[in-house]
């Protein structure tokens, strides 16, 4: 009896600071037991292929949330990259030499997502622009110069650039290879953990994110923390469009137009506080999982898109309520904020 009160405690502690646990947990058993073939390995694989089409762009939108800001250029990013590296290996001079144009196209396909990210940054801490302002705008733009590329640089006018080398692909999981994206993932958003958990940085992410008034005075560079903040959401979505680009086998000009709601709904689910200062990458993880596990499971069921959009927005809604309570009462710091301040 008393071996098993530390591990309750610990239990407790766990549930605690990750509330998500309790829904995932659910999600899966309902899986398991009421959705046919849920637990085939053609499943599990196709499931965890998804699981790492938003991972590392929802990891990277946990930056600017845990500063209580959003970043809706992220998506465009997702399109903009896309259309440019698919450019860069099908039609540009470079495509003849796919050893060549490959390494080429991945490494600007980042670099625009850390522009963009650079932009915005810029525009918040310079400019004084409301994030929701900078990034809105940002989205727009990075979203139609996508479609205008596209209809100039392909041969028939298309919203899609194909041709891509095979070679590319393997970063996308096809065929043998689906191990690569769940590695390349796991990497990111293991950087991402110690960067936030490990680091000067880190710490500073959640000081500003809770007081940034009272971090200016204590001496925290504050403007060049939140600038960084931006930029990692760039670059992490022009790292998920490479492995997204490369899962589609073609640049699309629309690519992840309808999926911001399924990020900030796995960062939120997830247990990051949309006041900022409080989560991280591990609750944004288990808020991929629990939403790419609802979604698969519905889908296999038959279930209609406006109930699981339904479905969500209450989960939003709970998610919110219980982050506002929490901080009304003060009853637990949750894990990953600065226990420090």
């Amino acid at each position: 009896m008393f071996v098993m009160l530390p591990v309750l405690r610990t239990i407790k502690s766990v549930t605690l600071a990750y509330p998500i646990l309790i829904f995932l947990f659910i999600a899966l058993l309902f899986c398991i037991i009421f959705v046919p073939n849920f637990a085939t390995a053609f499943n599990l694989r196709n499931l965890s292929l998804q699981i790492t089409d938003t991972l590392i762009i929802a990891c990277g939108l946990t930056f600017v949330v845990l500063n209580g800001s959003i970043d809706f250029s992220a998506t465009s990013i997702l399109a903009l990259s896309s259309i440019v590296g698919a450019y860069i290996m099908a039609i540009s001079p470079f495509s003849e030499s796919p050893a060549l144009a490959i390494p080429l196209a991945v490494i600007v396909m980042i670099l625009i997502g850390a522009i963009v990210g650079a932009v915005n940054g810029i525009s918040v801490i310079r400019l004084k622009i409301p994030a929701f302002i900078a990034t809105m705008s940002t989205m727009l733009i990075g979203s139609a110069t996508a479609i205008w590329l596209a209809s100039v640089v392909s041969e028939h006018a298309s919203s899609s650039i194909g041709g891509l080398p095979r070679a590319f692909f393997v970063l996308g999981g096809l065929g043998n290879a689906f191990f690569i994206p769940i590695a390349i993932s796991l990497l990111v958003i293991l950087f991402a953990d110690w960067l936030l958990k490990k680091t000067k940085f880190g710490r500073q992410v959640y000081a500003v994110g809770t007081n940034p008034k009272a971090s200016f005075i204590s001496g925290m560079p504050v403007k060049r923390t939140i600038f960084f903040l931006f930029l990692i959401s760039g670059t992490f979505a022009g790292i998920q469009s490479v492995l997204l680009t490369a899962r589609n086998q073609a640049g699309i000009s629309g690519m992840g137009s309808t999926i911001f709601i399924y990020l900030i709904a796995s960062v939120i689910i997830g247990g990051t506080s949309v006041t900022g200062g409080f989560g991280g990458v591990r609750q944004t993880f288990l808020g991929v999982l629990f939403i790419s596990l609802m979604n698969n499971g519905m889908n296999m069921l038959g279930v209609e898109w406006y109930i699981i959009a339904l479905f969500q927005g209450i989960l939003i809604f709970i998610a919110t309520l219980f982050d506002y309570l929490i901080k009304k009462s003060g009853s637990f710091v949750p894990v990953g904020a600065n226990k420090s301040r």
